[in-house]
């Protein structure tokens, strides 16, 4: 997807002094480096989890999981609510630090409350993940990988309530632009982009 680099304000450092590259396991204190080892490792464990997927219940907790499994083998900090306040990338600004447990028990709720999205028909299962994927992004709870890991939860969720959300279907360039429409509550994009992919 297009190179949006994060703007962040706490009192903890993610990044080696000096520079925006993010501690890591690796040790590796370059940036395109880090990418690409990255991605490499995140490759694997996305296949790991497209095998063997771990969602039962579509909680806060699972979303966490899901980020813990794909990025624990490079930050200390994968599963874990980011610290700090501020958040942003680009023009879009996330929910602060300290508020994101109880907005995300919102979320949440809300999906628990929808049955997981589970018995609906395809246009209002579309109409509601449209919904979710811009609270979730919006909510933005982990300093790197968000997207990664939204997109995988989704997956899972789209397989329990009986569809397959195939994200390969489409551009990450127009995926992106909709992500950020549907961040500011404007769905059509998005409803469109998913009316395609999922099955």
């Amino acid at each position: 997807m297009g190179k949006y680099n994060y703007t962040y304000k706490g009192s903890e450092s993610y990044c080696y002094p000096g520079t925006d590259v993010l501690k890591n396991k690796l040790g590796i204190r370059d940036g395109d480096a880090l990418t690409i080892a990255e991605r490499e490792i995140t490759s694997l464990k996305l296949l790991k989890l497209y095998n063997m997927p771990v969602a039962e219940k579509f909680k806060f907790e699972t979303l966490c999981k899901i980020h813990e499994i794909i990025f624990g083998d490079i930050y200390e900090w994968a599963g874990q609510i980011r610290r700090g306040d501020f958040l942003s990338k680009g023009s879009s600004i996330f929910c602060r630090g300290p508020y994101v447990g109880e907005n995300a028990k919102i979320i949440f709720g809300g999906i628990s409350k929808e049955n997981n999205l589970c018995g609906l028909n395809k246009s209002k299962f579309v109409e509601r993940m449209a919904y979710y994927m811009g609270e979730i992004n919006a909510l933005h709870p982990f300093r790197e990988g968000n997207g990664r890991t939204a997109r995988e939860f989704f997956r899972q969720l789209s397989l329990n309530a009986n569809y397959i959300l195939d994200f390969s279907k489409t551009e990450k360039e127009k995926l992106l632009m909709a992500d950020i429409e549907a961040f500011n509550g404007k769905y059509e994009k998005l409803i469109q982009i998913l009316k395609k992919i999922i099955l």
